[in-house]
């Protein structure tokens, strides 16, 4: 039986598939706090998931701090393995995953995704930052061309391919240069969404010890720049989307707009728009006005019988 929280949404379920981290990246406690990592078998997750299926939920999302890294040692399942697994047998329209860690990409699972159209074409992938340098004092286990490598992999297999991602600016000895590579990296892949922070830094951890931590005042200059950055990227895409028709998961009812129902894209994606749909239905809507953080359109009517 599912935790109560995995069902407090009517649209989307959570099921975590792992707990704890074996990165020890240089500025993340996790590993001390939540321990090392630890999987769930498959055949419990898939029970969980046919549970949920059969309970009406229209998305499930599989969790983990590095959920592709997810392997079961009787039997040498993988990541890739478990989602087949899943997207075969389990019949929800969505299926999703977060988060996933760059170092541990297989590519087996773009060929999963790719043979299984349930699973939904948007990857979190965070970066963290743009510099391979900054990367190896991160102790991050891959480059910026590496992250590159696998995002080109990715669209090369699937055009429609999205992603979002993480950021750290401010980190120990991150220089003018350094905090260049991270914004052309965000120009280069177009993010969906990007969630940004400022280096804090955590007692325990080894870049708690780094000298040349930037200034305060400093570090929020190049956080503001790289929102601002990224909120122009978000507004060029989603106006992109003018006059064209998504499909869209009714998640809710608009909070302060009578009639109204938020949807979200298959990429995340908030779509606004007047509906009589019922929460947990799909929609079909064309887009009609675009700001860098949602949509607005109209609902269109599925065709009648005949």
């Amino acid at each position: 039986m599912p935790a109560a929280q995995a069902r407090s949404s009517q649209v989307t379920a959570y099921i975590s598939i792992m707990e704890g981290c074996d990165n020890f990246c240089s500025y993340c406690i996790v590993p001390f706090s939540r321990g090392r990592e630890k999987v769930r078998p498959l055949a419990a997750i898939l029970r969980e998931a046919e549970f949920l299926a059969g309970r009406g939920f229209k998305e499930i999302v599989l969790l983990g701090q590095n959920v592709n890294h997810w392997r079961e040692a009787r039997g040498g399942r993988t990541f890739p393995e478990l989602l087949r697994q899943l997207a075969r047998s389990v019949p929800v329209p969505w299926i999703r995953f977060i988060t996933s860690y760059p170092g541990y990409h297989d590519r087996e699972l773009i060929r999963v995704m790719e043979e299984n159209r349930n699973i939904v074409r948007h990857i979190h992938f965070p970066a963290q930052s743009g510099s391979t340098r900054i990367l190896k004092k991160m102790c991050r286990t891959y480059s910026r061309a590496q992250y590159l490598q696998i995002v080109r992999a990715f669209r090369a297999a699937m055009p429609e391919m999205k992603f979002s991602s993480d950021f750290i600016v401010g980190f120990p000895g991150e220089s003018d240069r350094d905090f260049a590579l991270t914004l052309s990296l965000i120009e280069q892949v177009e993010y969906e969404s990007v969630f940004s922070f400022i280096y804090s830094p955590r007692p325990g951890t080894k870049a708690a010890a780094y000298a040349g931590e930037l200034a305060p005042a400093a570090a929020k200059q190049r956080l503001y720049a790289l929102q601002e950055l990224q909120a122009r990227i978000q507004l060029k895409n989603n106006r992109g989307l003018l006059g064209q028709v998504i499909e869209v998961l009714i998640s809710e009812k608009h909070p302060k707009k009578t009639g109204e129902m938020i949807g979200r894209s298959e990429s995340y994606r908030v779509v606004n728009f007047a509906s009589r749909t019922p929460i947990g239905a799909f929609a079909r809507v064309k887009i009609t006005g675009a700001g860098p953080h949602s949509l607005r359109g109209e609902e269109i009517p599925a065709p009648g019988p005949g």
